[in-house]
């Protein structure tokens, strides 16, 4: 007698199901686990109610080191079986994250799996959901530590020239100061373009994963990179013989100019990397991740700082001669290069948050394609409209003189790194909100806005406080010369007004991009830049000088935050389509 067969799929999958969403479930084999679980959940109900009754500051130091400082452990594999379970699998990657000294699970879910295992309910707790804007949005503000260094360090640098570099190059710190803050603002110009590419991949990649599409997710990052690619190559053939046309409309001529003109062209051949790589980071922001953007940064930035050092000022130990400003255009032009192989290594490994790069992701497809530029040309018209509108304000600072307009370049650069917390909240908003929508949850996509905003608005007052109290200290930082520092000590002063107006403006901002809503921004910064900023700078740098112009500043961020936030109220995001 035959004993019959009895054939077991392998590709059945268990259900997921977490620790924290059937804690009553005991198995009476292991009885002192299932106590040890209830100990658990008392003391974390314990520890909650007592950080309810803490102190705001004492909470968000907490949160801060919280997600400064913990680090997950991800781990790919089966989630265990409940006894007596046979419902539909829900997930397939389980994700540990250290939370107050307990080891919590999350499940991503799989396509079909229901929106509560990514943890995106209206109901989600206030401690819950301020860790979640916390996690995305410290590595964040790392992440744009690093790609504020790439021109940070060049500021720095040639602020920092040394005597013997001079000598050799035949022109001192002031004039490499103006040179590469000049080319800066044009490369930064330049790198709208991909700024449209960049805000469709995070909104339509964050929509996909709350969606739970990773199809589609993965789809839009390699469109993004294609397009970032493309438009990078398209740069290059443009920056390199037009170049001198470029400093004749910043307004600067003699030395500055030559110097800005070869400063471009040497750091438009990283262009196209820069695309590639700004693409991939914009796709793992969408998804939740950002923590590998900041490894790409961090290559990115410490490539530059070491060939920009060399060859900036030399070294005769290695016999490399300095080269001044363009040595500084070389390091960004090599640190991009590196990054943007770092990116798309990281973007084709797998991943349980960010989509996984294909080849098939990688071919042109027009409809995604369509999509990405539908939400990302308004945010690209919205960075035109703005930085056109910083060119005029520059070109009258210029005006002024060199030592004014070295200064106002070292305020902008104070007022870059004072901005971080203004970043990295409103990539936590922009990602929480799109990701909340495509769950089909508004109300978690609001509450998420306004748990950014509040930490955002408090750091940037503290950092516009440092400005108001001690401003030659903070512009000591960035260049030696006492005079420019002297110059720019009652402008940086305003920059207590502007810091945090413009930390609102950001995360309105951020939440309306996140939703799809990118064509109203196009209006908030054309209001401020051109109805404001331009207008009463005219009137008020020949009266007050470079302070003068920094007010126009102040009244134009204030006009942008009232204005968004007026839309936000409006709820007018809450219907749109990506």
């Amino acid at each position: 007698m035959r004993v019959p067969r009895i054939t077991v799929p392998l590709l059945t999958r268990a259900p997921f199901i977490t620790r924290a969403a059937d804690p009553d479930a005991n198995d009476a084999r292991h009885p002192r686990e299932s106590l040890g679980k209830a100990r658990k959940l008392r003391r974390q109900r314990l520890l909650a109610r007592h950080q309810r009754q803490r102190s705001p500051i004492r909470t968000m130091r907490s949160a801060v080191r919280e997600a400064v400082f913990s680090r997950p452990i991800w781990r790919i594999g089966r989630a265990p079986v409940a006894p007596g379970s046979s419902t539909a699998p829900a997930a397939d990657v389980v994700l540990e994250l250290p939370a107050g000294g307990s080891s919590s699970r999350h499940a991503i879910p799989a396509p079909g799996a229901s929106g509560g295992a990514l943890g995106l309910s209206e109901d989600m707790p206030a401690p819950a959901l301020r860790r979640r804007v916390w996690s995305l949005s410290a590595p964040a503000i790392g992440e744009q530590l690093l790609a504020l260094g790439v021109g940070v360090s060049d500021t720095f640098l040639s602020g920092h020239l040394s005597r013997a570099a001079s000598a050799v190059l035949g022109y001192g710190q002031a004039t490499a100061v103006a040179a590469v803050g000049a080319a800066g603002m044009a490369t930064w110009i330049v790198l709208t373009s991909f700024f449209a590419v960049n805000v469709g991949v995070t909104a339509l990649v964050a929509r996909a994963t709350g969606a739970r599409d990773h199809r589609l997710a993965s789809r839009a990052a390699g469109q993004g990179i294609l397009m970032g690619a493309l438009i990078g190559l398209a740069l290059v053939a443009i920056a390199v013989p037009m170049a001198d046309l470029v400093t004749v409309a910043l307004g600067v001529d003699g030395q500055v100019a030559s110097l800005a003109a070869q400063f471009i062209r040497v750091a438009s051949l990283g262009m196209p990397a820069a695309g590639v790589a700004s693409a991939c980071t914009a796709a793992m922001r969408g998804a939740g991740d950002t923590r590998r953007p900041m490894l790409v940064m961090l290559l990115v930035n410490g490539v530059n700082v070491a060939a920009s050092w060399l060859l900036l000022n030399g070294d005769s130990r290695l016999g490399i001669r300095p080269i001044g400003v363009v040595g500084s255009a070389v390091g960004s032009a090599a640190g991009w290069t590196l990054g943007a192989a770092l990116a798309l290594f990281l973007l084709s490994r797998r991943h349980p948050l960010a989509p996984r790069l294909s080849r098939a992701a990688l071919r042109a497809d027009p409809r995604v394609a369509g999509r990405v530029l539908r939400i990302g040309l308004p945010s690209a018209a919205e960075l035109i409209v703005f930085q056109m509108g910083v060119l005029t304000f520059n070109r009258q600072v210029v005006q002024l003189g060199s030592t004014d307009y070295a200064a106002n370049i070292t305020i902008n650069t104070v007022e870059s790194i004072g901005t971080l917390p203004a970043f990295g909240f409103s990539v936590a908003a922009t990602a929480l909100v799109g990701q909340s929508l495509g769950a089909r949850s508004p109300k978690l996509a609001a509450r998420a806005t306004m748990a950014a905003l509040w930490p955002c608005v408090g750091l940037m007052l503290g950092l516009g406080a440092l400005a108001l109290l001690v401003p030659q200290v903070l512009l000591g930082l960035f260049v030696a010369d006492p005079v420019v520092m002297h110059a720019g000590a009652m402008a940086q002063r305003i920059s207590f007004i502007i810091l945090p107006a413009s930390g609102a403006a950001f995360i309105f901002n951020g939440a309306l991009r996140g939703a799809g809503d990118t064509k109203f921004p196009v209006i908030v910064r054309a209001a401020g830049s051109w109805g404001l900023r331009v207008p009463l700078a005219a009137l008020l740098i020949p009266a007050l000088g470079l302070p003068g112009g920094r007010v126009a500043m102040a009244l134009d961020f204030i006009t942008q935050a009232s204005l968004a936030y007026w839309r936000f109220r409006s709820g007018k995001w809450r219907q749109m389509r990506v």
